[in-house]
């Protein structure tokens, strides 16, 4: 059995992805299946990532999600984040333990 690469390419709307460094982040799932560096992301998450544009890198996109999830699981998915707090002191660089952002990006 042999492989065989293709090369496509696709048209997307400006409010169905957000290209960091050499990822793509997309709400449509379809592409997740042709490009390993395309990662499924929900339209919620695309928009506020959206607002940072120009600022992101990749560490920080994942560092935000697992964050997000770590504080998911910590506290109850009752609690909602202030995702523009978060990604603002991560963007920044300022290193906090989960309880800093337990404590100060509670959205109000």
């Amino acid at each position: 059995m042999s492989t065989v690469t293709f090369n496509f390419s696709v048209t997307l709307d400006e409010n169905e992805f957000i290209k960091v460094e050499d990822h793509l982040f997309t709400t449509r799932d379809s592409l997740k299946r042709e490009e390993p560096k395309v990662d499924l992301i929900n339209p919620r998450c695309l928009a506020i990532l959206k607002e940072f544009e120009g600022r992101l890198t990749m560490g920080v996109v994942q560092e935000w999600l697992l964050l997000s999830r770590a504080l998911d699981q910590t506290c109850s998915y009752h609690s909602k984040w202030d995702d523009h707090k978060l990604l603002e002191e991560l963007i920044s660089g300022r290193e906090h333990p989960v309880s800093w952002y337990i404590e100060n990006c509670q959205e109000v």
